[in-house]
């Protein structure tokens, strides 16, 4: 019998554990805490495959192995889903939208409000909008966005519309105690249905559910009315998560951002995890979408220029 060395046992439960870690992420069941875990797949990744490096440069086979095949299971993971995107340059109406989580004890105001402007989008939304910052953004987007529609709150939900396209209609609506905005803008002569929603952060297991609570119902209200729409915000979820999956297949909504668009937690151009989102409907495609730097706040935020395609709803 092959006894092997106090090292090579070593190797090979750390191995073990390893595999089991890979797996367990891979196969997580829709659960609090291995959603937590399982939102921060690349990074998972990254420390695999530096231990596979390191492994390799030490000769040590067993985990060398094991670690590339929990980075190869991992990566299947975080695949793009489809996309509703273009390159083909579509003649017809269009719609600029930007989305900007402000980061609610952000006093960098006038920052934040200049990048809103030089975004040049049609409608921007805002997020962890407090009283003091509805302030700043009704007084400073008045002049270039004369249509608003702001609610503000004290806890990190509060949320804005501005808008360059008058407000057919606007209202809001609370799910799960949160304030999401719907509004229908006239773009070349018919009807866009825009919803702003900021899910609540799953920091805790009641939080958690909240947030699927919230994403379940907009599935609802989105599927409930057949026309263009857009669905925006930071919905506190990544793209493999079986709630964002779940969301996508519900409302009929296709994302129109890439795995690898990370907005948060943001230092400069750097990001961990792809919570921000920008999602369509039947009759939109997205020709462009990307991400942006807001002064003084811990996300990046988006800006797409959407296209109107024939498949209309």
């Amino acid at each position: 019998m092959k006894v092997f060395s106090r090292t090579k046992q070593t190797e090979l439960l750390v191995a073990s554990l390893v595999l089991t870690l890979a797996t367990g992420l891979a196969i997580a069941p829709d659960a609090y805490i291995p959603m937590l875990a399982r939102a921060f797949l690349l990074q998972w990744a990254a420390v695999f495959a530096l231990i596979a490096v390191l492994a390799l440069s030490a000769m040590r086979w067993w985990l060398f192995l094991s670690t590339s095949f929990a980075v190869g299971l991992i990566l299947i993971q975080v695949r793009d889903p489809q996309i509703a995107t273009t390159t083909v340059d579509i003649a017809g109406p269009s719609l600029r939208i930007a989305h900007m989580n402000v980061l609610q004890p952000n006093l960098k105001h006038a920052d934040a409000i200049a990048i809103a402007e030089e975004s040049n989008a049609d409608l921007v939304s805002f997020q962890e909008v407090s009283p003091e910052w509805a302030v700043a953004l009704s007084n400073g987007l008045c002049t270039s966005y004369p249509y608003q529609h702001l609610e503000p709150r004290s806890n990190c939900y509060g949320i804005a519309l501005f808008s360059k396209l008058p407000f057919n209609s606007v209202n809001t609506l609370i799910v799960e105690h949160s304030p999401f905005i719907e509004a229908i803008v006239p773009v070349g002569g018919e009807a866009v249905r825009v919803l702003a929603i900021h899910a609540t952060s799953p920091i805790s297991y009641g939080h958690f559910r909240e947030r699927n609570a919230q994403l379940d119902e907009v599935a609802r209200i989105v599927a409930a009315v057949s026309m263009r729409t857009v669905v925006i915000g930071d919905l506190n979820t990544v793209h493999w998560d079986r709630v964002y999956t779940r969301f996508c297949a519900s409302s009929g909504l296709l994302p129109t951002t890439r795995t690898d668009q990370r907005t948060w937690p943001s230092v400069g151009p750097l990001a961990l995890i792809p919570i921000d989102h920008l999602l369509v409907s039947k009759g939109l495609c997205s020709a462009e979408v990307s991400s942006f730097e807001i002064p003084g706040s811990d996300h990046r935020g988006l800006l797409a220029d959407l296209k109107f395609t024939q498949n209309a709803p």
